[in-house]
C-alpha cells in the first residue's frame, strides 16, 4: 500500500515538473517573440528617425541655397539677363520642392531625391558663376589699371602738347637795336655815343618775327635794362612782370604793340636814365606774356 502511494506521488511530481517545463518553454517563446517585435519596431523607428533627419537636413540645405541665391546670384548675374532667368527658374524649383517636402509625411524619399539633384545642380551653377566673376574681376582690375596708365599717358601727352603749342605760339624778336644817344652841345641834335657818362637816353627798337600759330592781338612788351652791377634800371615807369615759371622779374618800362601774325617792325621807344650811366655791359631784355622775346647787350666805355 505504501509503495503504491509513493508511486502516485512521484507521478504527480513528474506531471507538475512537465507542466512547469512546458510553461517555461511557452514563456521563453513569448519572450523571444517580444524581443523580435521590439527589434523590428526599433529598426522601424531608427529608419523613420533617419528619414526625418535627412528631411530636415534637406530642408536646411534648400533654405541655405535659396538664401545664397538671394544674396549673391542676382549681383553675379545682373549683367547677363539670360543667366539671371536661368538661376531664377532653378531657385523657384528648389523653393517648390522644399514646400512639398515640408508638408509631406514620412513618404518623402522621391521628393528628397529630386531636391538633392536640384540643389547639386544649383550649387554647381553658382560655383561656375563665382569663378567667372573672379575672372571678370581680375580682367576688370587689369583693364582699370591699363585705363589708369593710359589716362596718365594721355595727361602727360596733353600737357606736353599744350606746352609745345604754347612754345610754338610764342612770338619772337628777330632783331633788337639799341642806340645810345646824347645831344650835341651847340646844335642840340641827337647823336650816338659809346661813352657811358655822355649817354642821355637809350633808343630801343626791334622786329617781331612771323608766327602763324600765335594769336593776333595787342601785346604788352616789358623792357628790362640791367646795368653792370646786375641791377634793373628804373626811371619811374618800371614794375614787376610775372613769368610763366611762377617767378617774376623787374622791368624798366613797358610798351604796347599790336601783333597780326606777320613780321612787324615795332616803332622805337626812348628810355632816359635818372642817373649817369657807368662803364660796363648793359643787357636789354624784352618780355611778353611771361616769356623772353629776345635780348641784346651793349658795352659802354
Amino acid at each position: 500500500m505504501q509503495n503504491q502511494q509513493d508511486r502516485n506521488n512521484k507521478s504527480i511530481l513528474y506531471a507538475i515538473i512537465a507542466i512547469l517545463l512546458l510553461f517555461n518553454i511557452g514563456l521563453f517563446y513569448l519572450w523571444q517573440s517580444g524581443n523580435s517585435k521590439r527589434d523590428e519596431l526599433t529598426n522601424v523607428n531608427s529608419a523613420l528617425g533617419a528619414t526625418i533627419k535627412q528631411k530636415e537636413s534637406m530642408i536646411a540645405a534648400a533654405d541655405a541655397m535659396i538664401s545664397q541665391y538671394k544674396s549673391d546670384s542676382i549681383t553675379m548675374s545682373e549683367a547677363n539677363k539670360s543667366v539671371s532667368r536661368e538661376l531664377a527658374a532653378k531657385n523657384n524649383e528648389i523653393a517648390r520642392l522644399t514646400f512639398e517636402l515640408r508638408k509631406s509625411g514620412t513618404n518623402s524619399k522621391a521628393i528628397m531625391a529630386e531636391l538633392q539633384l536640384k540643389l547639386a545642380d544649383m550649387a554647381k551653377r553658382l560655383a561656375e558663376l563665382e569663378r567667372e566673376n573672379v575672372e571678370l574681376k581680375v580682367k576688370n582690375e587689369n583693364l582699370n589699371k591699363e585705363n589708369a596708365e593710359l589716362n596718365t599717358q594721355n595727361n602727360v601727352l596733353s600737357k606736353e602738347g599744350k606746352r609745345l603749342k604754347s612754345l610754338a605760339s610764342r612770338i619772337q624778336s628777330s632783331e633788337i637795336r639799341v642806340e645810345t644817344l646824347k645831344k650835341q652841345w651847340i646844335t642840340r641834335k641827337e647823336t650816338n655815343t659809346n661813352r657811358a657818362k655822355d649817354v642821355e637816353a637809350l633808343r630801343i627798337s626791334f622786329n617781331l618775327a612771323e608766327n602763324k600759330i600765335a594769336e593776333a592781338g595787342e601785346r604788352s612788351i616789358f623792357v628790362k635794362i640791367t646795368g653792370p652791377e646786375g641791377i634793373t634800371l628804373n626811371s619811374g615807369d618800371g614794375g614787376i612782370a610775372d613769368l610763366l615759371d611762377g617767378k617774376s622779374t623787374k622791368y624798366s618800362y613797358k610798351t604796347t604793340v599790336v601783333y597780326e601774325k606777320d613780321s612787324k617792325q615795332v616803332p622805337a621807344t626812348v628810355w632816359k636814365p635818372t642817373n649817369k650811366l657807368t662803364k660796363g655791359k648793359y643787357t636789354i631784355e624784352l618780355f611778353t606774356e611771361g616769356y623772353l622775346l629776345g635780348s641784346s647787350v651793349i658795352d659802354l666805355k
